[in-house]
C-alpha cells in the first residue's frame, strides 16, 4: 500500500511538470542535476534549435558551467531558485538567459523555465555579478597569506594577490584551471601531489610542502593546506610562507653544530699553544749562534710560527668569550695607519690603496685599536688577494645623520657568486686552497662587538665592496661608559 501511495505521488508530479510543459508558453526544459535534458517543451524546441528526440546536455560557456554546480547544490536546499547562465542558442552564439528553476527531491529533476534577456539587461546583470564575485575575492587581499579558492571539482574560481604573488602567476593565468597547477613552479617529491589529492578527498582536508628554487637570491619554502568545505561545495586553500621559519631552523642547527666544533677548536689550540711556545723560545736561542744562511731559515720558521700563533688567536676568539680594552678612537686615524702598514706590500703587487674622507672632523667610536687594527688589515689583504692583475682599492669614509661613520672598502678584484656570499662570514668557510675561514668570522664577531653592522655587495669579475658602521660616541657619552672593558660574545650562540 505504501509503495502504491509513492507511486501515486509520483504519477501526480509527472502530470504536473507534463501540464506546465504543455500549458506555458515560455522556453521550459526538465533536466537533471548535471545539466542533461530529459524533456523540453516546442518554445525550447525553437530557442535551442533542437528536436523532440534530442537527448543531451544544455551548452553553456565555462563559467556558467562552473557556476551550475554550486546552483545546484543550493536548489537542493531551497527547492526553488533564479540564475543566470550564458547559453548557447542557433547558430552556435551564446546569450545570456534567466533560469527560474524548480526541483523536485523525489526525482532529482530540474524543471528551469528560462526567458532571454535584451542585451542591455544581460550586460547590467553580467558586470553585477562579476562584480560582486570579484568583490567577495578583493576581501582575501587584506589576509597576510595566499588564498585559493576551487569548486569541488577541482577548478579554480579566485585567488587573491598574496596567491598571485607566491605563485608567480597573474590571476587571469590560473582562473578556471585545474587545482593542480598552483603545484606548477614547486618543486616536490614523486608521487606528494597524487597523495595530497588523495588525503583531500579522502578526509576532506590535505597540506604538502613545497620549495620554489627558481628564485635566484634565495630558496623559499611554503605550506599548502587545503580544506573541503561541503556546506558550500567549495575548496579553500592557503599557502604560508614558512622560509624564516625553516632558515631559523638551519641556523639552529649550524650553530648547535658551531657549539661542538667551538669547544673542541678551543681545546685543541690550547693544546698546540704550549709546544708553540717553545718552539718559538727555542728559535730564538738558535739566532744567537747561527750563521746568514741559517738566519734565513730561522726567519721563515720564525715568520710560520707568528702565522699559527695568529690564526690560534682567531681561533680561541671565535670560540669562547674575551674581554676587551674599550677606549674612544679616531677612525680616521686608525684607517691611515693601517693603510701606511699595507701600503708597500700592495705596490709590490702592482695595487694601489685609495683612501676617500667626505668628514671635516674627527669620527669617534668607542672601541679596542689593535681589534679594529686587525679587521681593517684582514679586509685589505683579502682584497689584495682578489686581484691578482693589480689594480686599485678604495676606501671610502662617510658620516650619516651625525649618528654614525660607514667606512666602505672597495677592490677591482675576481668578486663572488651569490653561494658565497650567502656563507661569507661562516666560520671555516673559505674558497681559497690554503684558508682557515676564520678570518671574516673573526671580522663580523669584532664589528658586532663594536655595535657596529657589517655587509657586503659582489658581482663576479667586478670586484667587492664591504660596508662597516659604527655609532659615533662623544666624550661625554664614554664618560657614561662605566667600565673600561666589556665582554666578547660567541660567535657561536
Amino acid at each position: 500500500m505504501k509503495g502504491s501511495v509513492r507511486k501515486l505521488k509520483q504519477n501526480d508530479i509527472n502530470q504536473c511538470f507534463g501540464n506546465l510543459m504543455k500549458s506555458t508558453s515560455s522556453p521550459t526544459l526538465i533536466l537533471n542535476k548535471a545539466g542533461k535534458i530529459l524533456n523540453v517543451n516546442e518554445a525550447a524546441i525553437k530557442l535551442f534549435n533542437l528536436n523532440l528526440t534530442y537527448i543531451g546536455y544544455l551548452a553553456m560557456d565555462e563559467p556558467s558551467n562552473l557556476k551550475w554546480a554550486k546552483f545546484v547544490k543550493q536548489l537542493q536546499n531551497d527547492l526553488r531558485s533564479e540564475e543566470i547562465f550564458n547559453i548557447r542558442i542557433a547558430g552556435n552564439e551564446f546569450e545570456m538567459m534567466s533560469f527560474k528553476c524548480f526541483y523536485d527531491p523525489n526525482t532529482g529533476e530540474i524543471v528551469a523555465q528560462i526567458s532571454t534577456l535584451n542585451n542591455d539587461v544581460a550586460h547590467r546583470l553580467y558586470v553585477s555579478q562579476e562584480q560582486e564575485r570579484s568583490q567577495s575575492f578583493n576581501a582575501y587581499d587584506h589576509l597576510p597569506y595566499a588564498v585559493i579558492v576551487s569548486d569541488a571539482s577541482g577548478i579554480i574560481l579566485g585567488l587573491n594577490k598574496y596567491a598571485e604573488m607566491y605563485l608567480k602567476l597573474e590571476k587571469t593565468q590560473l582562473l578556471h584551471k585545474a587545482h593542480q597547477h598552483i603545484f606548477d613552479s614547486f618543486t616536490m617529491k614523486k608521487g606528494q601531489i597524487t597523495s595530497y589529492l588523495s588525503k583531500l578527498m579522502g578526509e576532506k582536508h590535505a597540506s604538502i610542502h613545497v620549495v620554489d628554487e627558481t628564485q635566484v637570491s634565495r630558496t623559499c619554502y611554503y605550506e599548502i593546506s587545503s580544506v573541503f568545505d561541503e556546506y558550500n561545495n567549495i575548496i579553500i586553500t592557503v599557502i604560508n610562507d614558512e622560509t624564516e621559519k625553516k632558515q631559523l631552523q638551519h641556523k639552529v642547527e649550524h650553530q648547535q653544530a658551531l657549539n661542538v666544533v667551538g669547544q673542541m677548536a678551543a681545546s685543541i689550540a690550547h693544546e698546540i699553544r704550549n709546544p708553540l711556545t717553545s718552539l718559538k723560545g727555542f728559535t730564538e736561542l738558535l739566532k744567537l749562534n747561527a750563521d746568514e744562511e741559517s738566519r734565513m731559515y730561522l726567519s721563515v720558521i720564525d715568520s710560520e710560527l707568528q702565522r699559527m700563533e695568529q690564526i690560534l688567536s682567531e681561533l680561541l676568539v671565535l670560540s669562547k668569550p674575551t674581554s676587551m680594552k674599550v677606549e674612544l678612537l679616531d677612525l680616521d686615524n686608525i684607517v691611515k695607519q693601517v693603510i701606511e702598514f699595507m701600503l708597500p706590500d700592495a705596490l709590490m703587487k702592482n695595487i694601489m690603496i685609495q683612501y676617500i674622507s667626505s668628514t671635516n672632523q674627527a669620527a669617534y667610536i668607542g672601541g679596542n685599536e689593535n681589534r679594529l687594527k686587525q679587521v681593517f688589515m684582514n679586509l685589505i689583504k683579502n682584497a689584495m688577494e682578489s686581484m691578482n692583475n693589480g689594480g686599485t682599492i678604495t676606501i671610502e669614509m662617510n658620516v650619516i645623520d651625525c649618528t654614525m661613520v660607514e667606512l666602505m672598502i672597495k677592490d677591482e678584484g675576481n668578486g663572488m657568486d651569490s653561494s658565497t656570499l650567502q656563507n661569507l662570514f661562516q666560520p671555516f668557510y673559505t674558497t681559497k686552497s690554503t684558508g682557515t675561514g676564520l678570518g671574516l668570522a673573526f671580522v663580523k664577531k669584532v664589528i658586532e662587538e663594536h655595535e657596529g653592522l657589517i655587509g657586503v655587495n659582489s658581482e663576479l669579475q667586478k670586484g667587492t665592496c664591504f660596508h662597516l658602521q659604527f655609532p659615533i660616541y662623544t666624550f661625554n657619552q664614554m664618560d657614561a661608559v662605566d667600565v673600561s672593558s666589556k665582554d666578547s660574545a660567541y660567535l657561536v650562540t
